[in-house]
């Protein structure tokens, strides 16, 4: 009998769960797309039919021996999320005490950039790597941290979320309250915003990156811009934590060669000339996979 974990990527546009063997392979998947009016109780249910379509039901040969979410949202150490900025029903569930009671093993919450942090650090760009860091640049902005090959969660479980380092004072606002946050300048959704304020009829970051490619000007000031603001943050995370890697992953970064150039110059003016010349700045392996094994290898006993 094989014993597996199931991961789930709670994500707004779709949840999907695997089931992962303690080495890290995918036996079986499975996705559906998220309803933004779902209910806990609907949640549950949901993971319930996906657990079934992983073939992780009463009397096969696949033995559950733990459950792992990776979540956009924050959560308290009970399991209950605070917030859930694309699932607002879901804010207020205890979702480690509900999935437990419904598969009964234990369960693991992990933030969804932190969870992909620890995937690319077990099996994927980083996993030769003691001290890294890794920022996912898709719809927002997440981050996570590894340090001395484990996770850095801080005391309350919020360390990591790089997206809402400011590099504006005054810039502009934020879904998190705040203004001028680095998810407002480096995020796919930042590159569609500042395309459309020079007049250039996109409607997605691809299409900014496509008009790159081709010489466009103001696209080509796009990525330039979103470089140095990336390259800011990025200055005072290799000043503050020293780190060997830094591992860009999302969509965006598909798009690297674009901003790739800035951003490096960037970090070269802010940070100490030592730390900048030996961090490696690499695009993720694992891609929409990095946060399923993530979370997945939490998800396992010791």
């Amino acid at each position: 009998m094989d014993d597996v974990v199931l991961a789930v990527d709670l994500g707004g546009t779709n949840l999907r769960m695997a089931a992962v063997t303690r080495d890290g392979q995918i036996i079986a998947h499975a996705r559906t797309p998220s309803q933004k009016d779902w209910t806990a109780a609907g949640l549950i249910a949901t993971l319930g039919r996906l657990a079934d379509e992983c073939g992780c039901v009463s009397g096969s040969d696949r033995r559950v021996v733990g459950f792992g979410v990776g979540v956009p949202a924050n959560f308290n150490a009970e399991g209950v999320l605070t917030h859930v900025t694309n699932l607002p029903n879901l804010t207020g569930m205890n979702l480690k005490a509900e999935v437990s009671a419904k598969f009964g093993v234990p369960v693991v919450l992990e933030n969804d950039a932190t969870a992909a942090t620890i995937g690319e650090n077990w099996l994927g760009a980083s996993r030769d790597v003691r001290d890294s860091l890794m920022l996912t640049l898709g719809t927002g902005v997440g981050g996570g941290i590894i340090i001395d090959n484990e996770p850095f969660r801080g005391i309350d479980g919020t360390a990591g979320r790089l997206g809402h380092i400011c590099v504006e004072p005054d810039g502009y606002p934020c879904g998190c309250g705040n203004r001028g946050c680095i998810e407002q300048y480096a995020s796919a959704t930042a590159i569609v915003r500042m395309a459309r304020e020079k007049d250039l009829e996109v409607q997605n970051s691809l299409d900014v990156y496509n008009l790159a490619k081709i010489g466009d000007e103001r696209a080509l000031d796009v990525f330039k811009t979103m470089g140095r603001y990336l390259g800011i943050t990025l200055g005072g995370l290799v000043n503050a934590l020293n780190p060997e890697m830094i591992v860009l992953g999302g969509g965006v970064a598909t798009g690297m060669d674009a901003f790739s150039g800035h951003l490096r110059a960037e970090l070269n003016k802010r940070a100490f000339h030592e730390p900048a010349d030996r961090v490696q700045i690499v695009k993720g392996e694992l891609k929409d996979n990095a946060g399923i094994l993530g979370v997945a290898h939490s998800a396992f006993p010791a």
